[in-house]
């Protein structure tokens, strides 16, 4: 009897909190308060929609406003609309003045661009309440109510409901598209898969741990353009050194190493991206955490006593890449040991609130005891630990987190999978996504998926970096789901794209000029009553032009160059070549492979070359090209050395021409190669009679062995 009254009174409770939910209609739900969600929602409030901006936390902005304040916007004359307007004013608010259209110099992180977190968050808070953008705060997703492929309603975990027509899923997790039963990974796709080339299982030859570093330019960059924050050098990964029955260091993942381009788990090591400053007055010290413990830093203690022992005059460079940003303040991003936690960041993208509050915790944790072992264990080289000290907390920024920002550098989280999945080869300019809605310009850039142990030492596997030639189209569909899956929603940043694609999309700038587009398309979908997958490319195509949106690129520089296809095939762009001697990284003229290219400056014949290495899927024939547009001050007799299975073949090539014939790259042969990295091509300065280019190589395949 006690229980039919106890189940009695426990359904009408329900009964009377579902009568009492408050329910929210409006024509537009955006979920996730993101910079791309701002941007989403102000865009179909200025369309004429009732916007409804549910953000799970306290803030608005993401990262943009969460610490990431040295952008990484890529090629600014790429970004339009809102994401424009909204950097302007941004700039403006310091008395700078941004020159978009002016001819690219360098790809800029930060410069310009670099601004103090209060001040992103701030002009959030100003663009939506400009728009008349209600905003709900502390608003978690609990459950979506579909009918067939249509999102019906969406109920918040205290019992809000939301009714709308169309919904956006603008968190880096991708939340609501999960909980609407769309597809979607977070897998490592084979390179197969796509055909891709840098997917899977990955140990860079740029990351490989090395001894010898060089010298680097007082920017910490060597002339390569790698940066102190990245120095791998070998390390031993046990408790004992050279005992492996001692077991393995923390940090380092016990796994199986795998196959290179094999299908492998994991997502991006995340970080913080701390907001510090050396100026006293406006100060915090970062104290110790109450859950310190000095042996989860002995990796870190073995990175210094290995780079003092090559010689390295360490500074806290080694440790984080820090740029300025205004007043006193530098934005603190991460190292080869800095503040990501390779491996922690895998559960998150599946997990719920709590468990993502303990991984939030585990990284802050992480962080600052690394600050507290870098400023104060006597291992560490004096000035590194004087610099440390020097920096703390900002005491006006992230008023209610105590100076730590509130939001955790999620690199990568959920990806859908629809009928567009954006690759490699899009990225490249090898395939052009139909139906552009944004421009992807920075390279294919990923931050280490684990540490393993590998050749008896220590590597970041999956750490890796790839230019872009050019800005790239993000097509459309690859912001919608499968028609049956789910036919009123648009997914920005948990878009459909392969892990290696993801690498350059998942920046801020073009996240919010998508989200823009996802906005406006949403729009007209309601004028025209069909769903998101059937609207007409070419009216949403004229409404983003109107806006301002960029979605077309035309590059001025290479005007009356030869028309150039896209590059098929196996490419291997300088960002992955072995260099001897020491080039110079330049992007003074245009680069056909990546967005930059090297050159031996004129300099110290027959003692520099660059080696590409290129890795074969299958043995057979390749065609061999050579990438790089003719400039008049460079060599004639550019000497090229091709290694392959049947031996070496050298030759000499004009640098001064554009190797182009009806758009395709002129080969200097074909040769047999054997599957896997044993095969390469050199570019050498020995016998040259101007500047000699290294910009990327391509592979044809002509035939495979059975």
């Amino acid at each position: 009897m006690l229980f039919r009254i106890s189940l009695l009174v426990l359904i009408a409770s329900f009964l009377c909190f579902s009568l009492n939910a408050e329910v929210i209609e409006g024509d537009v739900c955006v979920y996730g308060g993101t910079s791309g969600g701002v941007t989403a929602a102000v865009q179909a409030a200025r369309m004429g929609k009732s916007v409804i901006l549910l953000e799970p936390g306290r803030h608005l902005g993401g990262m943009t406003s969460g610490g990431l304040s040295a952008v990484d916007i890529g090629n600014p004359k790429s970004v339009g609309g809102i994401t424009r307007e909204y950097f302007t004013r941004l700039a403006g608010s310091y008395g700078r003045e941004l020159a978009w259209d002016k001819k690219l110099k360098g790809v800029p992180t930060g410069g310009a661009f670099a601004v103090e977190p209060h001040t992103a968050e701030r002009l959030f808070d100003a663009f939506v309440k400009e728009a008349g953008v209600v905003v709900r705060f502390e608003q978690r997703l609990a459950t979506v109510k579909k009918d067939g492929p249509r999102i019906h309603e969406i109920t918040m975990d205290d019992g809000t409901i939301i009714r709308a027509r169309v919904y956006l899923d603008t968190t880096y997790e991708g939340d609501l598209m999960s909980a609407a039963g769309v597809s979607y990974t977070v897998t490592r796709e084979a390179n197969t898969q796509y055909g891709e080339t840098l997917n899977g299982i990955q140990f860079t030859k740029g990351y490989t741990p090395k001894v010898e570093w060089g010298v680097p330019g007082p920017n910490g960059r060597r002339q390569d353009g790698k940066g102190l924050w990245d120095r791998d050098i070998p390390l031993d990964p046990y408790v004992i050194k050279g005992n492996a029955s001692s077991g393995l260091l923390p940090l380092i993942d016990p796994g199986p190493v795998g196959e290179i381009g094999s299908e492998a788990p994991g997502v991006q090591a995340y970080c913080y991206r701390l907001c510090l400053t050396n100026v006293p007055e406006n100060r915090i010290e970062i104290d110790r955490p109450a859950d310190y413990d000095v042996t989860r830093y002995e990796l870190v203690a073995r990175f210094i006593e290995a780079c003092v022992a090559a010689g390295d005059d360490m500074d806290l460079r080694w440790f984080s890449k820090y740029d300025p940003i205004p007043n006193g303040k530098f934005d603190f991003n991460t190292a080869t040991f800095g503040g990501n936690l390779p491996g922690a960041s895998w559960p998150w993208p599946e997990a719920n609130w709590k468990e993502r509050q303990e991984i939030a915790a585990d990284h802050e944790s992480w962080h600052r005891g690394l600050l507290w072992f870098l400023g104060h264990d006597p291992r560490v080289p004096k000035k590194v630990r004087t610099e440390t000290r020097a920096f703390g907390l900002c005491r006006d920024e992230f008023l209610d987190t105590g100076g730590w920002p509130h939001q955790i550098y999620v690199r990568e989280g959920r990806r859908m999978i629809s009928d567009l999945v954006m690759t490699e080869s899009h990225c490249r300019s090898q395939q052009v996504a139909p139906k552009a809605i944004a421009l992807g310009s920075y390279g294919m850039d990923l931050h280490e998926i684990r540490r393993v142990v590998h050749d008896g030492v220590v590597w970041r596997e999956g750490k890796l970096g790839a230019g872009v030639p050019k800005p790239y189209p993000i097509g459309y569909d690859a912001i919608v789901p499968r028609k049956s899956e789910c036919d009123n929603l648009f997914v920005t940043f948990a878009l459909s794209a392969s892990h290696i694609a993801f690498g350059s999309i998942r920046m801020e700038p073009p996240f919010m000029v998508s989200s823009q587009s996802a906005a406006t398309a949403a729009c007209l979908v309601i004028d025209s009553d069909v769903a998101v997958q059937e609207l007409p490319y070419a009216r949403l195509r004229s409404q983003l032009d109107a806006d301002g949106q960029i979605v077309e690129w035309r590059d001025e520089r290479t005007a009356g160059f030869p028309p150039l296809n896209p590059l098929i095939g196996i490419i291997v762009d300088d960002e992955e070549a072995e260099f001897t001697g020491a080039w110079s990284l330049s992007n003074a003229q245009p680069a056909m492979a990546g967005k930059a290219y090297h050159h031996d400056g004129n300099q110290d014949r027959g003692d520099k070359s660059a080696r590409f290495t290129p890795s074969i899927p299958k043995a057979g024939t390749y065609e061999v090209r050579i990438l790089g547009w003719g400039f008049p001050n460079r060599s004639t007799k550019t000497k090229i050395i091709v290694h392959h299975a049947d031996g070496q073949s050298d030759f000499t090539i004009n640098q001064r021409e554009h190797p182009v014939t009806e758009g395709e790259v002129t080969a200097v042969g074909t040769f047999r190669f054997e599957a896997g990295k044993g095969g390469s091509i050199v570019i050498s300065n020995e016998g040259a009679d101007g500047f000699v280019n290294a910009d990327g190589v391509q592979l044809i395949p002509t035939s495979a062995a059975p």
